[in-house]
């Protein structure tokens, strides 16, 4: 993961660059079943054929009513958007960035939809900010809202004195990751700040609901990752530092509250955790470390006791694995290793089962980020180091 955009001298030695990939599923052995390849269909290139904000794409994400694909770029500064065409091609509508969006993308690292209305939250690792964009009738992007403390880039990765909670009162420093959902409420992973915030939009308006520090609750330190269940109830934030997994319980009317950590008990330690998701339409949480990957299911009081490892095989495991992406059914799942180039694809067989399927042939692509399906069968991915998305069809031998 290369959160430290290569223009700005990294300020979080190994946070984006220790993971690669080699295999992962629960109990797992190859496909016995026959697999079309999936087949390249599109490439783009920055600042080839009028597409633009491919530099260092760290986040995609795809509004398949309007089919629009959105981008943020790490050294571009920039959120861009795409329109995607029956055929899958892309043609570029506008880019955000500068002036225009009041500094508050200087390495975008995140984004999210959120409210009814799927508005686009950004978070920007070296602005110390969050910000909200909608893009118009006119196919324009504009800029809604932000929130930032505003402090000075210098004085947070360069001095070397304690930011105090008087200067970093908002708590999103470093933000590496957001996750919203269709209320209008999102959660920011602050990697500097080692805190959690909860954030609502009102009428474009955002504000903050509530804020956890690392000194409330340990498992925040390093929080470098964010994910929310689908019914809504069910927080989770990986502490990178802590080597810990937060999970919060959400209601409407009472602030979160602290579920559990994990690991518990019997369960194999967590070793630099990186990411974390929850599997669509379900409570199960995916969690990401150094090492390996793996599946923690609830039991009936909704405590996450059990644990089971992804691998490829029974002799490889998923190391250095980055993101996880599924599909829009949940029955295919990418992992991605932005540091060994490797895009792995599976098939979901059971609930907790998962069948290695092959490994996406990228072309010589470097350091895959993030990956958004585009219909069943088809996604698009960028690769960071390489400044271009790609988009593919077949990518589970649908």
């Amino acid at each position: 993961m290369l959160l430290a955009n290569r223009k700005r001298e990294p300020c979080l030695v190994g946070l984006f660059v220790a993971f690669g990939l080699s295999g992962l599923i629960a109990g797992c052995a190859m496909s016995d079943d026959p697999v079309d390849d999936a087949a390249l269909l599109h490439r783009y290139v920055d600042n080839q054929n009028g597409i633009d904000g491919l530099d260092n794409v760290r986040r995609l994400l795809f509004d398949d009513t309007d089919r629009i694909l959105y981008a943020v770029s790490a050294d571009d500064d920039a959120l861009t958007a795409y329109r995607v065409a029956d055929d899958n091609t892309l043609t570029m509508l506008d880019m955000m960035s500068g002036e225009r969006a009041r500094g508050t993308l200087v390495g975008a690292s995140d984004m999210t939809f959120s409210g009814a209305d799927r508005d686009i939250q950004v978070v920007s690792f070296y602005s110390g900010a969050v910000a909200q964009f909608r893009l118009d009738r006119n196919d324009t992007l504009i800029l809604q809202s932000d929130l930032s403390d505003r402090i000075d880039i210098q004085r947070v990765f360069k001095q070397g004195k304690p930011m105090s909670t008087q200067e970093d009162k908002l708590a999103l420093l470093g933000p590496y990751a957001i996750v919203g959902d269709a209320a209008g409420t999102s959660y920011v992973a602050a990697n500097v700040s080692q805190a959690l915030v909860q954030l609502t939009s009102t009428q474009g308006q955002l504000s903050t609901r509530q804020t956890i520090r690392v000194e409330q609750v340990n498992a925040l330190g390093g929080a470098v990752s964010v994910a929310q269940s689908d019914s809504g109830l069910k927080v989770a934030v990986a502490g990178m530092q802590a080597n810990q997994i937060a999970l919060f319980e959400v209601s409407d009317t009472q602030p979160l509250k602290l579920q559990q950590t994990l690991p518990v008990g019997h369960q194999e330690a967590l070793i630099e955790p990186v990411f974390v998701t929850f599997a669509p339409g379900t409570e199960r949480l995916f969690v990401v470390d150094k090492r390996s990957v793996f599946i923690y299911s609830p039991d009936p009081q909704g405590n996450y006791i059990s644990s089971t490892e992804l691998k490829v095989s029974d002799n490889q495991k998923l190391t250095a694995v980055s993101r996880l992406a599924f599909g829009p059914a949940g029955h295919c799942m990418l992992a991605l290793s932005e540091s060994t180039d490797q895009v792995y694809i599976f098939k979901r067989k059971s609930d907790t089962h998962w069948q290695y399927l092959s490994q996406l042939d990228v072309g010589g692509a470097q350091a895959p980020t993030s990956a958004a399906f585009i219909s069943q069968d088809k996604v698009a991915i960028s690769f960071a180091r390489s400044d271009v998305i790609h988009i593919y069809a077949n990518v589970c031998g649908q």
